[in-house]
């Protein structure tokens, strides 16, 4: 019975390290940085997590899972509570009806496709949090943070691709 009840766990630990390991890199880059133009423009890790975890492993990382993690998203940033769980429902839409052209392609297909995906998705997150404040804000810093979010994606990637190789078993 304990060896039932310990493969249990280590098959729910393996489903949930997508989740995980996402919280995680979201946890990391909130963390004060003694350079204050690092504090300002930061990379968008919950986009990239989403969008590397749906195209290679959406059996794990759910609808749940991408509302829970934009939730977590929205109350570390104290952005507007909703505003990343948008942006991610809208990065989820996306990628469920165009990951049939990013799958089994290489690494720079997926990278082009993340940049053009990132940008749609930081916009409507732009767009929704500038009708919360009554105002347009200024595109400057979401250009800054859209260059960084996509120049950081191969090493967020090169990450998640080591916690999905290495500590996901496959189910097969």
């Amino acid at each position: 019975m304990s060896e039932d009840l310990d493969e249990n766990i280590t098959s729910l630990f393996q489903r949930m390290l997508p989740l995980l390991s996402s919280l995680f890199l979201l946890l990391l880059s909130y963390v004060p940085l003694d350079f204050s133009l690092l504090n300002n423009i930061r990379p968008v890790v919950g986009i990239s997590c989403v969008y590397f975890w749906l195209l290679h492993r959406p059996d794990l990382f759910n609808l749940w899972s991408i509302y829970f993690y934009g939730m977590v998203d929205d109350i570390i940033s104290a952005s507007p509570f909703g505003s990343n769980i948008l942006a991610m429902l809208v990065l989820y839409v996306l990628i469920t009806n165009l990951s049939r052209f990013f799958n089994a392609k290489p690494f720079v297909v997926m990278w082009y496709g993340f940049a053009a995906l990132a940008l749609v998705t930081m916009l409507c997150r732009w767009l929704a949090v500038s009708v919360y404040y009554s105002q347009f804000l200024p595109l400057s810093m979401l250009f800054f943070s859209y260059m960084v979010t996509v120049a950081a994606y191969p090493l967020i990637s090169l990450l998640l691709a080591f916690v999905q190789n290495n500590l996901i078993a496959d189910d097969d």
